[in-house]
């Protein structure tokens, strides 16, 4: 028996209403590249807080200040307080949903190079992790907040 149901490929349209001419090399990667961006950037924002938080006692209550309402973040109970670590995850978590509405409404009809973004985005992840290691990372915030006269 014959299938004549239509096939993925010779049905689909581009965003433009170009037919399936195109179907087998139209890709819209942009949203696969906004999925992988955005978490980055939410982790960059977890670090950079992190280092802020530990320049001085009244950035680290403004950091505090924008996840005081999570539960454990203020008390002194059995398990403690985690402190301006809430901050931290609340500024984190806004700027990866952020970042993702934005770039994915921006970018996901768009065709970008995946080959093009894999070693931009490797290297965000080794700079982010390597932001976390305070032996390599502690002389360089201390100079750059001596430079900009936080400290």
């Amino acid at each position: 028996m014959k299938n004549d149901l239509p096939t993925l490929a010779s049905t689909s349209q581009k965003p433009g209403g170009q037919g399936a001419e195109s179907a087998e090399t139209y890709r819209p990667t942009g949203a696969l590249i906004a999925a992988t961006l955005s978490p980055l950037l939410g982790f960059f924002t977890l670090m950079l807080s992190h280092h802020i938080s530990r320049l001085s006692k009244s950035m680290d209550q403004l950091i505090l200040a924008y996840g005081h309402w999570i539960p454990g973040s203020i008390g002194s109970g059995p398990d403690g307080s985690i402190g301006s670590y809430a901050g931290k995850e609340v500024l984190a978590l806004a700027v990866w949903l952020t970042s993702w509405l934005i770039f994915h409404q921006c970018w996901r009809h768009k065709e970008l190079s995946i080959t093009a973004w894999i070693p931009w985005y490797l290297g965000g992840v080794c700079v982010v992790t390597l932001g976390f290691f305070h032996p390599l990372i502690d002389p360089l915030i201390l100079f750059v907040a001596e430079s900009l006269k936080l400290i």
